[in-house]
C-alpha cells in the first residue's frame, strides 16, 4: 500500500481535511462556552459537554472515517481522551 492510499477514500479522493460535522462543532461551541462561563459550576458543565461531544466525534470518526488517515485520527483522539495520563 502506497503512503498516498492512507489519505484516500474508496473513490480515490484525498480525504485529510473535511467540513466539520455536528459533534465537532458542538465540542467547539461548548468549549467556547466553558471559557466564557462566569461560575465554576457552568465552566465544568460546559467543559464536560465539550469533552463528551469530542469523544462522540472521535468514536464516529474511528468507525466511519472516509480514509484510513481519518479513522486513525479518530482513534488517536479517542485514546488521548479516555486513556489515563501519567
Amino acid at each position: 500500500m502506497a503512503i498516498t492510499n492512507f489519505f484516500r477514500d474508496r473513490n480515490g479522493r484525498i480525504r485529510i481535511i473535511e467540513p466539520p460535522n455536528r459533534p465537532i462543532l458542538a465540542a467547539a461551541g461548548f468549549g467556547v462556552a466553558a471559557m466564557m462561563a462566569l461560575t465554576p459550576k457552568y465552566q465544568n458543565l460546559m467543559g464536560g459537554l465539550s469533552k463528551a461531544a469530542f469523544i462522540l466525534w472521535a468514536i464516529l470518526e474511528t468507525g466511519s472515517g472516509r480514509s484510513p488517515f481519518r479513522r486513525t485520527l479518530g482513534a488517536a483522539a479517542l485514546a488521548r481522551e479516555v486513556l489515563p495520563r501519567g
